[in-house]
């Protein structure tokens, strides 16, 4: 696979994308990465028990040059495996209030303490993820705080609704 140039602005879902949870999505612009959501899927048809996330090696082998992970909602299908990937990443986590209460208690449950990694979001607020401009853009959903991306680079600017 060719690297991103500063031309390039690059969508890779690695999951969510033609199914119904695991929502994992990479931007790629400069040579730099910004994860949108890290969650989980239930696989009832095979064993309703069983908890699925999304592959991460790809993710893990860009971890250097991952600028953060910016989650939309609080639906475990967006969140639900973050506290089982973000230790490999050791990168920034954006959340509005609603979901890093909720983000703070998933690293509680597994003794990690995240706190110098949350940062909190205000609802339609802003973040500079250099190469990345991320705008929140407050939707309607089943859950509090749910958001689009208005994810902007120097090669352009995409919108990204969350759920579709």
């Amino acid at each position: 696979m060719n690297s991103p140039t500063d031309r390039d602005f690059w969508f890779l879902p690695l999951g969510g994308c033609g199914e119904i949870g695991m929502n994992l999505n990479l931007f790629g612009h400069d040579h730099h990465w910004l994860m949108v959501d890290c969650g989980i899927t239930f696989n009832a048809d095979l064993n309703p028990t069983r908890v699925e996330l999304p592959d991460p090696k790809f993710v893990m082998d860009l971890s250097d040059s991952l600028t953060g992970i910016v989650l939309t909602h609080a639906h475990e299908d967006h969140i639900g495996a973050v506290a089982h990937i973000w230790p490999q990443l050791g990168c920034k986590i954006y959340a509005t209030p609603f979901t890093a209460v909720l983000i703070k208690e998933k690293f509680r449950e597994k003794h990690i303490d995240i706190t110098d990694y949350l940062k909190i979001v205000e609802l339609n607020g802003k973040i500079n993820l250099d190469p990345f401009n991320v705008e929140y853009i407050t939707l309607t959903h089943s859950i509090l705080e749910p958001n689009g991306l208005k994810i902007q680079t120097p090669a352009g600017v995409v919108l990204h609704t969350g759920d579709w």
